[in-house]
């Protein structure tokens, strides 16, 4: 048998289409709006949901942002958090999401579809781009490693929790530019140019300025250039010079800007179940094991959450066997990639990309606000995806194939095993990613459901709860699902603090709750439970705990709490009006008068505070100031049985028989209603 006709060599490699450079570029554009088509719409859906999660803290409750054009210079030079707070919360510094958001607001406030439409956009934008970019990386090849790639990532379910999640645009930004960036540095390999230095320094520039994992990219963009480019020494080092240069002068400023940052202290525990850590050693056996998790949610995305924190992932020990097998896997990968990557070898830079762009968000050298987030897998999954792609092209044999394509038909033709195997993973990714949409359409949905999946995550069952009782219960109108909403938030608020024993805020929602329900004493129970967590309550805080002990009888105790809420908040009419009826109830009816003029000197249309003041000079026998305030409680609302009652005893008492007599009437007619 002749070497020609050798049974070993494939099939593909007989195929010899001469290229036609304008047909390969007709090629390159359809296969470009394929990707960037196909990530819209399967996200598209996504479009008409409603804030979730922390989409408020940085958009409707954000105080920057909500100012539109006026509020950008503010955002430049202050930290993430500066808006929504009143305390500065550091040391995060991204304002390009937040200057989309702000100039969104001045010409479409309140609008979450607008918000999510620019999500969506923005990722099927950088899938194009990716397209595009890989296919510089890979001209010299085919266009099939750039099609399967993007594809993949594109479809991955993985990346669900950042389209769909409106605050996760500073992940879009941050790899969007970071990409941009590689493409003009590519540019710039081939055709020098010191325009396309610029535009790769300020892309890199603003990706930085979206998210501070774009710091990664200082060291993955000439890592690139290295492998898929002949690109001479000396520039290489004059690119990683500038990049260099870029991130000193990012650092310069975040340090300038958050050096006035006062730094509020979350609850670590609850956001980072690391920070329990007995020590350092199962501290990074427990990085290991979340390393793996995050290799497993890659292949296997099937069980998605929006959270991870305590207690959904437990402390690991460097004798358990799998923290030791990711131990060494990780460091066996790591081990081959450094010592392959010389030989430009793409698995190795697949795995050094997915290990560098994780690194930040890794918590194995310093920790973070999270224990582990699908959101951080946003970037390194497209080290995934090129391994993947590289394997799937050797398996099938295709990489034999040199071909440059005349059309789709023919590619997907002559490459049939390739695409049904890429066909069937991206048809699978796409029903997971259309399925896991649904659970983002609101908060009530995304909690809901994870609170199944992460059974033991204090800070979903937590989110589920508050969502159940001051949303949904409080906009119910039917008695039986309203009563249905309040027993649902007091389960799911107590399986928080059965988590988490120190869960504050759990804590005080429950005795919320139960104060919504009647029950007196597990209210107090709980709201004292919260306030032996908190270092410095405020001042709502102070008053419900208050006005629960006022609920109980206990007067002494409710004036005591609500004192101190005063000195907290001077400003809230609540508390005066708690006060006001606490004396009230003890017949100190001239010391309660101030406080519920106080009460409507700051909240004029308090219903409640001018029926009080009513009855305090009713009890007073002051009936025609106790005529004028229940006069003005009833313009408030015509239809309250208790104000018609209270008009008709005062127009008796002071012997106008003819209107005692209708408002009483009034009062009966409204009382059966």
């Amino acid at each position: 048998m002749s070497k020609k006709d050798s049974p070993n060599k494939p099939k593909a490699a007989t195929v010899a289409i001469p290229a036609d450079p304008n047909a390969l570029r007709k090629l390159k554009i359809s296969l470009g709006a394929i990707i960037g088509v196909f990530a819209f719409l399967l996200y598209a859906q996504s479009i008409r949901y409603d804030y979730t999660m922390d989409d408020h803290t940085v958009i409707d409750l954000n105080k920057i942002t909500t100012k539109g054009l006026a509020g950008v210079s503010t955002l430049l030079k202050t930290d993430y958090w500066y808006g929504y707070l009143e305390e500065n919360r550091g040391p995060v510094y991204r304002p390009a999401s937040l200057i989309i958001y702000a100039i969104v607001w001045q010409f479409s406030p309140n609008s979450p579809h607008i918000y999510h439409l620019i999500n969506v956009l923005l990722y099927s934008i950088t899938c194009l781009i990716l397209f595009i970019v890989l296919c510089k990386l890979f001209e010299k090849q085919n266009l099939l490693f750039p099609f399967v790639c993007s594809l993949l990532y594109a479809a991955h379910p993985i990346h669900t929790e950042v389209v769909n999640n409106i605050k996760s645009l500073d992940e879009i930004l941050c790899f969007l530019f970071a990409i941009l960036s590689i493409w003009f540095f590519l540019k710039n390999v081939s055709s020098p140019s010191i325009l396309s230095v610029i535009l790769g320094s300020s892309c890199f520039f603003v990706s930085l300025i979206s998210k501070e994992s774009g710091i990664t990219f200082l060291l993955i963009i000439p890592l690139m250039l290295f492998v898929f480019t002949r690109i001479p020494l000396r520039k290489l080092v004059l690119i990683s010079f500038v990049l260099i240069l870029i991130t000193s002068m990012y650092l310069l400023i975040r340090m300038e800007v958050l050096k006035a940052t006062s730094m509020h202290v979350m609850d670590s525990v609850l956001n980072n179940t690391l920070a329990i850590a007995p020590d350092f050693i199962s501290r990074e056996a427990t990085v290991f094991y979340i390393l793996l998790k995050y290799i497993w949610l890659l292949i296997f995305p099937y069980l998605l959450s929006c959270d991870y924190s305590y207690s959904t992932i437990i402390i690991q020990t460097i004798s358990n066997p799998i923290p030791l097998f990711g131990i060494i896997l990780i460091i066996g990968l790591l081990g081959y990639s450094v010592i392959n990557i010389r030989k430009k070898n793409i698995v190795a830079f697949g795995i050094l990309f997915f290990l560098i762009s994780l690194a930040p968000v890794s918590n194995m050298f310093i920790l973070i606000g999270a224990t582990m987030a699908e959101r951080f897998l946003y970037v390194p999954s497209l080290g995934f995806c090129v391994i993947i792609t590289f394997f799937l092209i050797k398996f099938t044999r295709t990489e034999f194939v040199k071909s440059k394509f005349q059309n789709l038909i023919q590619m997907i033709r002559i490459n049939s095993s390739l695409f049904l195997i890429v066909f069937i993973i991206a048809g699978l990714y796409s029903i997971r990613t259309f399925s896991r949409n649904i659970n983002w359409k609101d908060n009530a949905t995304i909690y809901g459901h994870d609170s199944e999946v992460s059974e033991n995550s204090a800070t979903v069952h937590y989110c589920y709860g508050h969502e159940l009782l001051q949303n949904l219960y409080q906009n119910e109108k039917d008695p039986q699902a309203k009563n249905n909403y309040l027993e649902k938030a007091i389960v799911e608020l107590t399986k928080a603090v059965a988590i988490l024993p120190t869960f504050r805020d759990a804590y005080y929602y429950l005795g919320i709750a139960y104060s919504q329900k009647g029950n007196s004493p597990d209210a107090l129970a709980n709201f004292e439970k919260a306030l032996n967590n908190y270092v410095n309550p405020d001042g709502k805080m102070l008053n419900d705990l208050g006005q629960a002990y006022l609920n109980a009888g206990q007067l002494d105790k409710a004036i005591i709490y609500i004192d101190s809420s005063i000195k907290v908040s001077p400003d809230n009419f609540i508390s005066y009006e708690n006060k006001g009826v606490a004396l009230l109830k003890q017949s100190k009816y001239e010391q309660s008068i101030p406080l519920f003029q106080k009460s409507l000197h700051l909240y004029p249309k308090s219903e409640n505070s001018l029926l009080n003041l009513g009855c305090a000079y009713y009890n007073l026998k002051q009936y025609p100031n106790a005529l004028e305030n229940f006069t003005k409680a009833l313009e408030i609302d015509s239809t309250n049985y208790q104000t018609n009652e209270l008009l008709g005893f005062t127009y008796g008492n002071m012997g106008d028989t003819a209107n005692s007599k209708y408002y009483s009437e009034k009062s009966k007619r409204y009382k059966k209603i």
